[in-house]
């Protein structure tokens, strides 16, 4: 249910007190490169649909319009909490077994504030050229405070003009599009897709550990609630296939939690703290500590901790379900 503060958040503001056009003359000065891959006239259209935007975005905004996206924020500081997960679903968009790198334009659908972004920054080796893109206000202006090249737009309606990009993820929330929203994303990656390039969709297998973890923990205890249904292997094939993709895989892929600490203690409470944050459990009752840690273990299993380097690393054991589809190249 949005909540009544939400009608604060519903006027045309696209982004920082201006609209679609402003955002627009800026990064044309400013990310040329980003500028270059726009479709003006979808531009256009989507500065009609801003109040609607708005209202769709309330979940990741700020606590005043109700939404979760402060604390989902302050848990992404922790660049490596997902770092298994993120490495392989990068190792998605190549043929070989390794990570994209400079010059492969990747479309960050759901990317909230740039957590992938970042992630990539930290690593040894440049990684792509990444477009972080989200629904909410909050997260573009916290990617555009950091210099985090972004754009406010739905998965539904892509700003990215066609056959622009070499890559577009769709993960880490892909079970808020619902109905016939998740066919039209699908066809969005397809839309902007050049020729030859990927399509990596990433979410929780219905019936699985993960969606239980929602049904059971965020949907109760989370400030905005959770009531979105997951995906099947076999929902993955359809949309991609009804798409015109060639589906490469569906796999189940190792996406667990990592959290550091310098103890074995510290660990453990960073990576049960970090689970609070991330999902916002204001509603859960008795210490955020002890009283999530065995909602944790009984849905996902035992909390491991094991040295790494000077500190100790805590693992939240968790799988995604990840489809690889490509666009046929014109030949094919």
């Amino acid at each position: 249910m949005q909540p009544a503060a939400l009608e604060r958040n519903s006027t045309a503001t696209y982004l920082n007190g201006g609209g679609i056009n402003a955002y627009l003359s800026l990064l044309r000065q400013m990310q040329p490169e980003l500028y270059a891959l726009i479709d003006l006239d979808r531009s256009a259209a989507a500065e009609l649909e801003i109040a609607n935007l708005n209202q769709a975005s309330w979940e990741f905004e700020g606590n005043r319009e109700g939404g979760r996206g402060q604390a989902y924020n302050k848990a992404q500081r922790q660049l490596g909490n997902r770092a298994t997960g993120m490495k392989s679903l990068l190792r998605c968009f190549a043929s070989q077994a390794h990570t994209p790198g400079p010059g492969f334009k990747l479309l960050d659908v759901l990317g909230g504030d740039g957590t992938l972004t970042r992630f990539c920054a930290a690593q040894a080796e440049p990684g792509p050229d990444i477009i972080t893109a989200d629904i909410s206000r909050l997260m573009i202006e916290a990617c555009l405070a950091q210099g985090i090249c972004a754009l406010r737009q739905s998965a539904t309606h892509s700003l990215i003009a066609n056959n622009m990009l070499d890559g577009v993820l769709i993960a880490y929330g892909s079970h808020h599009l619902v109905g016939g929203e998740r066919q039209i994303a699908i066809s969005e990656a397809w839309r902007t897709l050049r020729p030859g390039g990927r399509l990596v969709l990433h979410d929780f297998e219905t019936g699985g550990a993960t969606a239980r973890w929602f049904e059971e923990v965020v949907d109760p205890f989370s400030r905005t609630g959770h009531p979105y249904p997951h995906f099947s292997q076999s929902e993955m094939r359809s949309l991609l296939s009804s798409s015109g993709f060639a589906v490469i895989d569906i796999v189940q892929l190792d996406d667990s939690f990592t959290l550091l600490g310098n103890s074995p203690e510290q660990a453990r409470t960073n990576a049960i703290l970090h689970m609070y944050e991330m999902y916002d459990l204001v509603r859960l009752e008795g210490h955020p500590v002890n009283d999530l840690a065995p909602l944790i273990e009984d849905i996902f299993g035992p909390i491991t901790v094991q040295p790494s380097g000077q500190q100790y690393l805590a693992r939240i054991e968790r799988q995604a379900l990840v489809a690889v589809g490509e666009k046929p190249t014109r030949s094919q």
